[in-house]
């Protein structure tokens, strides 16, 4: 009796190509999205909620840095230890 090998697993793709529909309008791009605060670690900007308790912490969503309190970035001016700065219009 001969054994046959084992087969091997099909593998897939993680980003397939995209299908391109004859005569159909590509998607909008998305409207760019305006964010109040740059992070300093990282450069991500990010935007601090209005109704958060002044002690909430704030982090980065890109780099999860701590950055300071909600209270810190409500303060005018800002504190010296907070570690994002305002991002430019």
């Amino acid at each position: 009796m001969t054994e046959e090998p084992r087969r091997r697993p099909i593998l897939k793709l993680k980003n397939p190509p995209k299908v391109v529909i004859p005569g159909a309008r590509p998607a909008p791009p998305p409207p760019p999205v305006q964010h109040d605060w740059k992070c300093k670690p990282c450069g991500a900007g990010l935007s601090v909620a209005a109704d958060l308790a002044d002690d909430a912490e704030i982090r980065c969503p890109a780099c999860n840095a701590k950055l300071g309190t909600a209270g810190d970035f409500r303060a005018d001016p800002p504190p010296a230890r907070l570690r994002a700065r305002p991002a430019k219009r």
